[in-house]
């Protein structure tokens, strides 16, 4: 698939929760990917906003040791870094309080794209949704982005719909899941749709069996107080693995738009079996080498979250009956797969 660049208009993204680990280590390295690729043009800005006291100086600092730690060499630039580090600024905000969001409101440009990405935690999100309409900041073209976990379950998802709603039509909302930005995610369906040799194979009758593995060689590192109300389960199956396995299973859609291809994958999703206990695994990364153990960097001595977790599921239709689709993530595994 040819990766192609096309430029948006000038904009202003207001990233709240901008100095968290989301922030540092994939949305800011990510904006300044697309600006050394030339996507990102003109006067648009980049507005850091978290409870963390500090000066647009800091923030750009903050960020300029992201891009070196999470970017890789032959991508820094020392001259377009600079130039891209004079598109941020940074304000300090209270999601609970009205502090910092007069100072925000002041920042924002009229007749600019605006877009406000919440990497925070979804308790949250109704806070911020609120507040950017009670201080007058959004606007009826306005865009918001929202990641997982979208709430802890089926009934907390609803609730997060409905507080959302509350404030922006669904046209405004956006929620994502950043790993269907990755180039091997996204050339799935070209590999399966526009090659004459895969698609007749790509059914139960020639596949075995079906394996997907997301392993990482990190542990949860900061993040212990969010993973620890996750795990494995929440953090990676119920979003990542499960939108793979919707690529790779789903039938052909009528048509490549985002309407048809959800059709399928929700498809897909209802066509599960229930997954017995017995069909599934769970652990624990350990203590070892010096290094610390989930319980340990989670700092909750009594926790069961798993950091790892394998499961066999079945998809119950005419091309998968049959073959098991194997799914399994973790955390300080041997090696990184995904």
């Amino acid at each position: 698939m040819v990766s192609r660049v096309i430029p948006v208009e000038v904009f202003d993204l207001v990233i709240f929760g901008a100095t968290g680990d989301l922030a540092r280590r994939k949305i800011l390295p990510g904006l300044y990917r697309r600006f050394l690729a030339g996507q990102i043009t003109g006067e648009s800005r980049i507005i850091g906003a978290a409870r963390s006291e500090m000066d647009a100086e800091g923030f750009r600092l903050m960020v300029r040791e992201a891009i070196d730690e999470f970017v890789s060499a032959d991508k820094r630039d020392a001259t377009i870094i600079d130039d891209f580090l004079k598109h941020l600024d940074y304000v300090a905000i209270d999601a609970k309080g009205d502090g910092g969001w007069a100072a925000l409101k002041s920042m924002m440009r009229q007749g600019m794209v605006q877009a406000f990405y919440f990497s925070v935690a979804p308790a949250l999100f109704g806070d911020l949704a609120q507040r950017l309409h009670a201080f007058g900041i959004a606007n009826s073209e306005s865009r918001i982005v929202v990641e997982k976990p979208f709430g802890r379950d089926l009934a907390s998802a609803r609730a997060l719909n409905a507080n959302l709603a509350e404030h922006f039509e669904e046209r405004q909302i956006y929620r994502i899941d950043h790993y269907l930005g990755k180039e091997t995610v996204q050339n799935l369906m070209a590999v399966r749709f526009a090659n004459i040799l895969f698609e007749p194979l790509w059914n139960s009758q020639f596949i075995d069996h079906v394996q997907i593995t997301v392993a990482e060689t990190v542990g949860v590192e900061g993040r212990g107080s969010y993973y620890d109300k996750s795990g494995a389960m929440r953090d990676m199956v119920q979003n990542h693995l499960m939108q793979l396995l919707c690529l790779i299973a789903m039938e052909p859609p009528y048509h490549f738009d985002p309407n048809a291809v959800r059709d399928e994958k929700l498809k897909v999703i209802r066509a599960l079996q229930p997954v017995p206990p017995e069909d599934i695994v769970r652990g624990q990364y350990l203590a070892q080498k010096g290094a610390p153990g989930y319980v340990e960097d989670s700092e909750n001595p009594e926790s069961k979250t798993e950091s790892y977790i394998a499961l066999k599921v079945h998809v119950a239709n005419w091309r998968w009956k049959g073959t098991p689709f194997y799914l399994r993530t973790g955390k300080k595994l041997r090696a990184r797969a995904y």
